[in-house]
């Protein structure tokens, strides 16, 4: 469970999208878009599955705060297939980056892994706060630069979250799976850290948000889903 300070996030909007869009290249492709439609979830177990066919370029949502249905509606998690590492690419920094968001946004990816149990995990590989010292924005590649020197090389399924500035994730023993999260620039390479709960502050605002991606396609369903146990979960359309 999601555990914070404040019931309600303040923040001002950092930008809005049709004014990043205008300076972003159309790409053309498949979009999704089913956070719309009903709540992406924010743990392994309970996230959007992406079961579109082929790449997915784009990821658009909104994060609401307090949703409607109960809960608090910061962070907003899918699971995604990773095919091309080395052009692995995930924005919502505007510009060349590509993507973005009406508020301070960050990025957060996991590898996908289930237990004997079936039951569903998350291991912490990179983070982004702040694409740069200028820029909101968060953006990830297949490498980290906060000197550990890893690059992602492994295909498989993956999770992609997408939070308000001021959420933290946590390890089963409390520590940060990120903690130098807030430096303007970083990728931080959490060391497949087992993911257990989101903590922190929400200060970043909420709005709706355009994550670009390269190297990513959608989950084939039903196949791959029910390998995972997730066979119960609502398939979301393809636009």
């Amino acid at each position: 469970m999601f555990r914070f300070r404040r019931s309600v996030a303040r923040g001002v909007l950092v930008s809005s999208l049709p004014a990043l869009a205008a300076g972003v290249p159309v790409f053309a492709g498949p979009i999704w878009d089913g956070d719309f439609e009903s709540d992406a979830k924010q743990n392994p177990e309970s996230a959007q599955v992406v079961t579109t066919e082929g790449s997915v370029l784009q990821i658009k949502g909104q994060l609401n705060g307090t949703a409607f249905q109960g809960g608090a509606d910061f962070i907003d998690m899918y699971l995604v297939r990773i095919t091309a590492p080395t052009i692995l690419a995930i924005s919502t920094a505007g510009g060349d980056f590509g993507g973005g968001a009406q508020f301070d946004s960050q990025l957060f990816l996991f590898r996908a892994f289930q237990n004997t149990q079936g039951q569903l995990f998350a291991q912490g590989i990179f983070a982004s706060d702040d694409a740069s010292a200028s820029n909101p924005g968060a953006f990830l590649n297949n490498s980290a630069n906060d000197g550990s020197q890893f690059t992602l090389t492994e295909t498989g399924l993956y999770f992609i979250a997408v939070t308000t500035k001021g959420v933290q994730a946590r390890n089963p023993n409390g520590a940060l799976l990120w903690p130098e999260l807030d430096v303007p620039g970083l990728r931080s390479f959490a060391g497949f850290d087992l993911f257990q709960n989101w903590t922190g502050d929400p200060s970043g605002g909420v709005g709706q948000y355009e994550i670009r991606l390269t190297g990513v396609e959608g989950v084939p369903a039903p196949g791959a889903i029910a390998l995972l146990g997730l066979a119960g979960l609502t398939s979301r359309r393809r636009r």
